[in-house]
């Protein structure tokens, strides 16, 4: 095909996922910013001039999702204005009890948007055909991508796009449970012209597999290991060219902050660090850290770390690299002026402190926190 087209790429809209770190106004923010993502993808649909939007697996989070998410997604796939292919992935398998054949979907489902559930080619507009992989299952028995194109041949005439869902070969490191997806196969297939492009899903990253072999990324950011969240590509295919091109669609944003704390200088750092974040209110943050501090001190990194997650969707320690240590001093704790049980209570737990109950003091300085409070 000489004459070039461009469509639109995404993939792991993941509708109706659940982040129990947000809290449930967090959650409910950014489920809507899900949703949202997927309406600006229309907008960029429509800015491009892009013939079609291809969605490879993952639309849903699972097959059971409410009602609600269902009716939302497709008043979101409204108001993409071209026509739409969504590929069912393993969190939405085309297995029994799939959302994709219940009531709610087939009843709603805009007349634009058509769901891959066959591996023969379909074409989208004169000259383009789309073949896809839909998942059967959520634990296939081989490559999932393979069924898409295996039995192709070469077609100088059409130019012919592969929407599958799955993890490379080469990407996996080894830790996919289920069957990948065979790279060389896939180049095999582009370089003797049965695929001109090939669209995939399942990583959560915007990635360049090949010029003609791409992740999408999804819409919005699900985790803050997620390198390059939040795109659609636009893709423009002709003349035996190719041009892909990342769009930002999403509005949030999770990061990862590792701080040393030992001093009062580290702690008005982390909250300048705090201060100069844009975005707060779609923001989550992942804090690690190490150190040691006075009571003071941790009470008011208690009180920043409190406080801040108001401002923000969320600010939590990661508990897994979180070894922020109570270094309570004599004076520390004689200014408390506890007395009877109360005074009781922290000598002990400062003799189970010396003896290397690190337990011991973080319940000081939740000791000292509260008398503080109290005062």
């Amino acid at each position: 095909m000489d004459e070039s087209i461009t469509f639109l790429h995404s993939s792991d809209w993941q509708l109706g996922m659940m982040r129990r770190f947000l809290g449930p106004d967090g959650q409910a923010r950014w489920g809507q910013a899900r949703l949202d993502a997927v309406a600006r993808i229309g907008e960029v649909a429509e800015r491009t001039g892009a013939a079609f939007v291809v969605v490879t697996g993952d639309v849903f989070e699972h097959n059971q999702v409410e009602r609600q998410t269902i009716l939302r997604a497709c008043e979101a796939l409204k108001r993409i204005p071209v026509p739409v292919v969504l590929l069912p992935g393993n969190h939405d398998a085309l297995e029994p009890g799939s959302l994709w054949t219940s009531s709610q979907w087939l009843a709603h489902a805009p007349d634009h948007v058509t769901v891959l559930t066959e591996t023969t080619p379909f074409q989208i507009v004169p000259g383009v055909e789309l073949v896809g992989a839909p998942w059967r299952s959520r634990r296939p028995l081989s490559d999932p991508a393979a069924p898409g194109y295996a039995d192709l041949t070469a077609d100088p005439k059409t130019t012919r796009i592969l929407l599958a869902h799955g993890q490379l070969t080469s990407l996996s490191g080894g830790m996919s449970d289920v069957p990948t997806i065979d790279q060389a196969a896939l180049e095999a297939a582009v370089a003797d012209g049965r695929l001109q492009y090939v669209g995939l899903g399942d990583r959560h990253s915007t990635t360049r597999v090949t010029d003609r072999i791409w992740f999408s990324g999804t819409q919005e950011v699900t985790s803050p290991e997620e390198d390059a969240p939040g795109n659609v590509l636009k893709v423009t295919i002709g003349g035996g060219e190719i041009d892909v091109e990342p769009v930002r669609v999403g509005a949030w944003h999770m990061v990862d902050h590792r701080v040393d704390l030992f001093d009062e200088e580290s702690i008005t750092a982390l909250e300048d660090w705090f201060a100069e974040l844009p975005d707060k209110e779609r923001t989550y943050v992942r804090l690690a850290g190490d150190g040691s501090l006075s009571l003071p001190l941790l009470a008011r990194l208690d009180t920043i770390i409190d406080s801040q997650g108001e401002v923000f969707a969320s600010v939590e320690r990661w508990v897994k690299f979180w070894t922020v240590r109570p270094a309570p001093d004599a004076a520390d704790l004689e200014s408390l002026q506890l007395s009877g049980p109360a005074r009781a209570a922290m000598e002990e737990l400062r003799q189970a402190l010396a003896g290397g109950d690190e337990g011991a003091g973080a319940a000081l300085s939740l000791m000292h926190r509260l008398a503080r409070d109290a005062g």
